[in-house]
């Protein structure tokens, strides 16, 4: 009677528990399959500079439902400086972001003295830094037909450095 209660918990237990082979999964037999290291993925992306131009906007949706931190919208060109590693090949250059609802932090007082910081206060000189996340493959896999695609999600803005008065 043990015996057969024995066997029937061993029936029972391996008729619940199903290998992988059952269920058709066949991610490592097949030598056709890609990996999904080449699948592309979104890395940090950080550009750091000064601000050349901007023509950024309110964007519409934000400002109707009166949002707390509004969107932006627009484009804004840097003098690069500084960069984080994703974005080492624009270290050097003068680039023309994208902005499509991101976020601005402004970082600066009210330069126009109309009561309130906004874009009217940004102006060229400006220490900017944009942060976003950019696509990418890894090194070893076929990089034919792939462009990266870099998506700014958020604009951080601040008053030129102050320099040091020489004093003798």
């Amino acid at each position: 009677m043990i015996a057969r209660k024995i066997a029937l918990v061993a029936c029972a237990a391996a008729l619940t528990t199903s290998p992988a082979w059952a269920h058709g999964r066949s991610d490592h037999s097949t030598p056709s399959t890609r990996s999904h290291k080449c699948t592309p993925h979104k890395v940090g992306y950080v550009a750091a500079g000064t601000l050349v131009d901007q023509t950024l906007t309110v964007d519409a949706t934000t400002a109707a439902r009166g949002g707390s931190q509004p969107t932006y919208s627009g484009d804004v060109t840097i003098a690069v400086t500084k960069t984080n590693h994703a974005a080492k090949g624009d270290k050097g250059t003068t680039k023309t972001y994208t902005l499509d609802h991101a976020r601005v932090v402004l970082g600066l007082d009210d330069q126009n003295n109309d009561g309130r910081v906004d874009l009217a206060d940004l102006a060229r000189g400006d220490r900017v830094k944009v942060i976003g996340k950019v696509t990418k493959l890894a090194k070893k896999c076929d990089q034919t037909g792939f462009t990266p695609t870099l998506t700014i999600k958020k604009l951080i803005v601040h008053a030129p450095a102050q320099q040091p008065d020489a004093q003798s």
